[in-house]
């Protein structure tokens, strides 16, 4: 995964579910450093990486045009 990078956040202790947000860095302390967006304002938070699950935005494999999986 890229940095910086869009994902969707999951964090219990924070009340996070599928949060959108930006992932800025991993630290070697424990945590992730991401942007989340609440109301106008953009904010920074450190998450446990522990407690933390973390979604690409992004697919992994976008199938080309026109692809047919045979059955």
């Amino acid at each position: 995964m890229d940095i910086p990078a869009k994902v969707y956040i999951t964090c219990p202790s924070a009340e996070l579910k599928k949060q959108p947000g930006t992932l800025i860095a991993v630290s070697a302390n424990g945590y992730y450093e991401v942007h989340v967006q609440f109301g106008s304002n953009t904010h920074a938070m450190l998450l446990p990486i522990t407690e933390t699950a973390l979604l690409n935005a992004e697919p992994v494999l976008t199938p080309p045009a026109g692809f047919e999986l045979e059955r």
